[in-house]
């Protein structure tokens, strides 16, 4: 019930708001966080996000290449899931997200952690951030929502401003080994002859990875390809 009044809601911003609104996903994730606001914050924990699952693998990875002197950007925290467990491992973190709605969420959420400050961005770019700012930069659950021709720039961006030998860790959903998730969202989106403005999918595959992470200047240290297609590259 509360999924189909969101998209309700979503769909008369979509009928009345300019596209500029729309395209990065920000109005769709800040009345997501409304709506979770009201009906799930007790029982989540005060979290929001805690309802997805699968980020095991890349909990480990992110434990593996975490340094307690590093400075981290996330891009994408949502309500702050995945920052909480990575504020602890690292000295400064900078969690970034296009929704206000999010951004207020997870400053909330991490109320006790002093190590993290909080920035929107606009989606396409980290150009609030100056050249080698990081040693770390990751992202779960959220390049989900980005094609190719988005993934690709963000590759050069990050490369930018990571410093030499940092480590990048992104997750992707995998062509290959959710296919069957593949094939049911593209029927689907072929009956309905209508592929959602928010949340669309898209899915890569490593051989994708490999080529847009050489083009920018990236070299690929690890690529998991468990419930997510999870990547670390790093600046040489």
């Amino acid at each position: 019930m509360r999924d189909r009044t969101l998209k309700r809601l979503y769909s008369v911003f979509v009928r009345l708001a300019p596209q500029r609104i729309l395209v990065n996903g920000a109005l769709y994730w800040s009345l997501y966080a409304a709506f979770w606001s009201m009906t799930r914050r007790r029982a989540s924990g005060g979290v929001l996000g805690t309802h997805w699952k699968n980020e095991g693998t890349f909990l480990e990875i992110l434990k593996h290449y975490a340094r307690g002197d590093a400075d981290a950007l996330e891009i994408g925290c949502g309500g702050g899931r995945i920052t909480r467990e990575a504020a602890p491992l690292v000295r400064t973190l900078v969690a970034t997200d296009v929704s206000r709605g999010m951004l207020a969420l997870a400053r909330r959420a991490l109320r006790d952690r002093p190590n993290v400050v909080f920035a929107r961005t606009d989606g396409f770019t980290l150009e609030k951030f100056t050249d080698a700012s990081f040693d770390l930069v990751f992202s779960h659950d959220v390049f989900v929502h980005f094609s190719s021709l988005q993934t690709y720039p963000y590759l050069r961006e990050i490369r930018r401003v990571l410093r030499q030998g940092g480590v990048a860790l992104l997750s992707f959903y995998s062509f290959t080994a959710q296919f069957a998730v593949f094939r049911d969202l593209a029927l689907e989106y072929h009956s309905a002859r209508k592929i959602p403005l928010h949340m669309r999918i898209h899915f890569v595959t490593e051989e994708m990875l490999r080529a847009m992470a050489t083009d920018a200047g990236l070299q690929v240290e690890k690529i998991d390809s468990g419930d997510f297609l999870t990547a670390v590259f790093r600046k040489p």
